[in-house]
């Protein structure tokens, strides 16, 4: 299954959203129809007297669904996505006409969060104007959608609701089988499933244990640059700050005779990929492949750290928090609240989602596979962490660990500045521990590019892997080499004997007594003969020219015959001929004749 996202919102819109973003203020002008704040989670039975049952409403769906099976929640021409299931049931049921299929801009179509494949969701939401006439609208929904996904109500909003933008906060959880806390299971693995599931079942995940995993949680709330936290996003980049309000991992339950955890996390929003990696991160932690000391590093530095990026089975959405909106607009229109459907999100998580996670776990072993092949005993984690500590170090970067973990208030006035600071004493010293932390993985990382090869470094670095070695090419074939003044002397006499056979063929009358004479100006006639050049010397000079060149003519004609006429297009056309074309068939030989005959 390919890697799966937790929520980009931070991505850029698409055409849809460019499209619905022109809609709510034409949508309150549409849906004014005298503030019925009723919900119409079963149609419109119940609607006001004198309003038009044919009108579209501005509404809010809540829906759950399970992300097997997807290539995620936005739409995409070609493949199967959960808007794509979503829109054609609505059609189906009368709520959207076939003429506004298809096009989001013409009904205000929102999403609230961007699930990507393989994710689920038990507490999605988006927004669009519909007809919810005739009753039982909801039901019609239910009955179009397919297996494992579920409408839970439609809520009426306001005109220019905006299931995106006026999302305050949203709610993850990701569901870890409580052996995956355990060591020994990672290694275990490498031996064989049975191994492993022997070894898995003497672990038992105490409340020291949970405390534990809850005090490494605590170090992601906060602002934070997380960009060693996502992908392609760089620590210069705005995006990756991001704000997480809590972070906590709750008592063990069961599903199907198997012991789970929650860990759920609280933020504004989400970059790609970024909760996977904040809970691979932790596992590492915990099960000491990693140090807590590593996890606020990656926190802290703008150096590449590779933090483990967990499997996207445990994870899924499971609120949409809209608080501005409520205390806004929730007097008139109702609250927006998933807590009005709570019986119908915890069925449907203990139907389809915990059950879909416990299967996929058995049949594929998604987190065993995952702890031998990522985390492997933490050597090639540790390695690597090593390589961008000592990168950081060298760079002269100054990190504060004091900042990781404490969430600060905004300070009313000096007086109470002193009691929400966190412990001097407690953070001097753990930031001693961190430095001295960072200086020893600095120092391991020295010695091993002594003693090992600098691959690791280098990928670590670049964030890339060196490219590998071509060693399918050929060699080239060996070039055929001439002294230079053999070629020049050829190229020469070839080029002379070429220009003057042109010329005598061009009918030219070349005097060669005018070379080599200088003409003075005549003053008079009788000076004329005394300034002339000798007559008997210039005619013998003249003759002798004149035979040269025939000759030269001649071994021209007796060339053309005999060899390829490429020399003639070169001098000819002032450029070399084009290179011959190794693959291409041989030309046909050219049919030569003699110059004499080409010449009449």
């Amino acid at each position: 299954m390919a890697a799966a996202a937790a929520d980009a919102d931070a991505r850029a819109p698409v055409a849809d959203d460019a499209a619905a973003a022109l809609a709510p203020e034409r949508a309150s002008r549409e849906d004014d129809d005298g503030g019925d704040a009723r919900v119409a989670d079963g149609g419109g039975g119940d609607r006001a007297p004198g309003s038009n049952p044919n009108k579209k409403r501005k509404v809010a769906l809540s829906f759950a669904y399970v992300g097997a099976g997807y290539a995620g929640m936005q739409r995409n021409p070609g493949v199967v996505t959960i808007e794509g299931e979503l829109e054609a049931a609505i059609v189906k049921a009368g709520g959207i006409s076939d003429a506004n299929a298809g096009d989001f801009g013409k009904v205000a179509w929102t999403r609230a969060a961007r699930t990507d494949k393989g994710v689920s969701a038990v507490g999605q939401v988006i927004a669009c104007r519909m007809v919810l006439e005739p009753e039982g609208m909801l039901e019609r929904i239910n009955e179009a959608l397919p297996e494992k996904f579920e409408v839970f109500g439609i809520d009426r909003v306001t005109g220019g609701f905006n299931a995106k933008t006026m999302c305050d906060r949203r709610r993850y959880e990701y569901v870890i089988p409580t052996w995956a806390f355990d060591p020994s299971v990672g290694k275990a693995a490498s031996a064989g499933v049975d191994a492993a599931v022997s070894a898995s079942e003497t672990f038992v995940f105490t409340e020291e244990t949970r405390a534990r995993v809850d005090a490494v949680l605590k170090n992601y709330c906060g602002t934070h640059n997380f960009h060693n936290y996502t992908v392609k996003v760089k620590p210069t980049d705005p995006q990756a700050k991001r704000y997480i309000l809590s972070f906590d991992c709750s008592e063990p339950f069961e599903v199907d005779g198997e012991q789970f955890v929650r860990c759920t996390v609280l933020g504004q929003s989400f970059m790609l990929h970024q909760i996977r990696k904040l809970i691979g991160t932790m596992l590492a932690v915990v099960r000491g492949e990693l140090t807590e000391d590593d996890q606020k590093f990656a926190l802290l530095t703008s150096q590449f750290a590779p933090t483990p990026m967990a499997p996207e089975l445990g994870l899924f959405l499971c609120e949409c928090i809209y608080k501005a909106y409520n205390d806004k607009f929730g007097a008139v229109h109702g609250a927006m609240e998933l807590s009005k459907y709570h019986d119908k999100v915890e069925a449907f998580k203990h139907k389809f989602v915990y059950t879909h996670i416990v299967n996929q776990e058995r049949e594929e072993h998604t987190m065993r596979d995952w702890l031998r092949d990522v985390l492997q005993g933490g050597k090639h984690l540790r390695t690597a962490f090593d390589a961008s500590i000592a990168s950081s170090i060298t760079a002269g970067e100054t990190l504060d660990a004091s900042r990781v973990g404490v969430r600060q208030k905004k300070r009313k006035n000096n007086a109470s500045s002193a009691a929400e600071t966190p412990d001097a004493p407690g953070a001097a010293a753990a930031g001693s521990s961190f430095t001295a932390s960072m200086a020893a993985a600095a120092e391991r990382a020295k010695v091993r590019r002594v003693t090992e090869p600098s691959a690791d470094d280098r990928y670590h670095n670049n964030s890339r892997p060196p490219p590998a070695k071509s060693v399918n090419k050929e060699a080239p074939k060996p070039t055929t080499m001439i002294p230079l003044d053999e070629y020049l002397i050829n190229t020469c006499n070839n080029a002379k004997h070429t220009i003057l056979s042109s010329s005598i063929t061009a009918g030219e009358t070349l005097d060669a007594s005018r070379v080599g004479v200088r003409q003075k100006k005549r003053k008079n006639n009788a000076s004329s003969a005394a300034e002339t050049p000798d007559a008997p010397g210039a005619a013998a000079a003249g003759s002798s020219f004149t035979a040269s060149m025939a000759a030269a003519a001649e071994r021209a004609k007796v060339r053309r015959v005999t060899e390829p006429s490429a020399d003639d297009r070169y001098h000819n056309n002032s450029r070399p001929p084009p290179a011959k074309s190794v693959n291409k068939e041989a030309p046909k030989p050219t049919t030569m004749i003699p110059l004499d005959e080409y010449s009449d």
